[in-house]
């Protein structure tokens, strides 16, 4: 047990939150929530202290202040990232948090070169990771000139999701004429944004990326933990078996698997390149024969509780890491070397099965791709870990199961309209589902 220490966690609503509540709590640690809406999982476990209320992360100036009165109120605790944008909001006003947190990020300096996605693709060269071939035009006008060579399909992608508008993971277009209307339409959107910083001039833009469609080796996640020192070094890593949108998105089924021989040694390497510390996600997809590197999470990540299930703490790990109890670190990160169990899967089970009738009654999904998931799940039932839902722990899975209710009311008309006026990148998305491993 770790009893003395305390820990303020937002973005209630995450799997990774949940997850990070519940490991600290079990630990000892005295756990606080900043939750900005009434249906967010975290603020209803049973390991969380105390809950409080604030603006959305989004709102940047009016969830600082909260932030601050929070730590005024009751100063010395640690506060941990959550999401891009509480770790940029962390570092970029660290001189004023720092009065009443212990903070534990890497310098803005570091979360530039990770958030900006090609700041983050020059990381990655320089110590021999692969990636895939991208384009930066700087404007329309290059763009059209651009467009014609470029080997289609192509992934619209943000380049970074700090004070975005939306949070979706991009755009892919098939076509010329789509990929301009397109990119014109996310340029003119993203211009909605808050002012935003001049560390991040060129966010309204986004990049252009190769699309690749997932094989049977899917989006490979590397997650792990690396220390101040960059000593003390641990990582698992699992395969993305199926994400909420197609054909990009957020992941909502994982298997665990053994590493890529090469890829931890890499991973580190990268880590220390950006002189970053703390828990981590870093993922690949299969390029080439090669595993290309398409992103990197500098906070906690959806799948958090299934790291905690085989053995790796990670909340647990930068808490002892922030307060410098080193001796308490170096014993938990030796048993978290020593043992893997393999066998654990992650899912959103809920929303899996909303995502599964859905597709199937708009005919989106065979019968035959619906029962093979049945199948999946039944198998794995024994060992696996659940975004909310926790028998120990029963509120937060209600909330998060009546939260997703919510948002699939808001969104079933879009749904609906989207199966009878499928553009192009549509049927790129349902041609990468029908590839997505079962």
């Amino acid at each position: 047990m770790h009893s003395g220490l305390s820990v303020t966690l937002a973005t209630a609503g995450a799997g990774g939150t949940i997850a990070a509540v519940r490991n600290l709590g079990a630990s000892g640690v005295d756990v606080e929530v900043i939750s900005s809406e009434w249906l967010a999982a975290a603020a209803w476990s049973r390991h969380t202290k105390r809950t409080h209320s604030a603006p959305s992360e989004s709102n940047v100036e009016q969830f600082l202040d909260r932030l601050l009165a929070i730590g005024e109120s009751n100063p010395g605790r640690i506060l941990l990232p959550t999401s891009d944008a509480t770790a940029w909001i962390y570092a970029e006003n660290a001189l004023l948090l720092k009065r009443y947190f212990r903070l534990y990020h890497p310098t803005i300096t570091t979360l530039r070169r990770i958030l900006d996605k090609k700041l983050f693709e020059q990381a990655a060269l320089s110590v021999g990771l692969s990636v895939l071939p991208s384009w930066d035009p700087p404007g329309l006008e290059e763009l059209e000139a651009l467009a014609p060579s470029l080997p289609f399909p192509v992934l619209i992608k943000p380049r970074t999701h700090v004070h975005r508008i939306n949070n979706d993971k991009g755009v892919v277009v098939a076509t010329s004429d789509e990929l301009i209307r397109e990119y014109r339409r996310f340029v003119e959107r993203e211009q909605g944004r808050t002012a935003g910083t001049p560390l991040l001039p060129d966010a309204r833009r986004p990049i252009l990326q190769k699309f690749v469609r997932v094989t049977d080796e899917g989006v490979l996640s590397v997650t792990g933990f690396i220390d101040r020192s960059g000593e003390l070094f641990v990582t698992r890593a699992a395969r993305k078996v199926l994400q909420r949108s197609q054909p990009v998105g957020v992941g909502v089924c994982f298997e665990a698997q053994p590493a890529p021989a090469e890829l931890p040694d890499l991973v580190r390497g990268l880590c220390r390149e950006l002189d970053y510390f703390g828990l981590f996600e870093v993922e690949f997809i299969r390029n080439n024969g090669h595993w290309a590197v398409i992103d990197f999470n500098p906070r906690m990540f959806s799948q958090v509780g299934m790291d905690i299930r085989r053995g790796m703490p990670l909340p647990l790990l930068a808490c002892l890491d922030a307060v410098g109890d080193t001796t308490s670190l170096r014993e938990e990160v030796a048993r978290a070397q020593s043992g893997d169990d393999d066998r654990v899967v992650f899912s959103d089970r809920f929303t899996l099965r909303a995502i599964l009738v859905a597709q199937f009654l708009t005919a989106r999904m065979s019968s035959e791709r619906l029962a093979r998931w049945r199948n999946w799940m039944k198998a794995h039932a024994g060992h696996a870990v659940d975004f909310a839902a926790d028998r120990n722990d029963r509120l937060p899975g209600i909330v998060h199961m009546l939260s997703e209710l919510y948002l699939g009311l808001r969104s079933l008309p879009r749904f609906v309209c989207a199966k009878s006026t499928a553009a192009p990148s549509t049927q790129l998305a349902k041609d990468a589902l029908e590839r997505q491993p079962s």
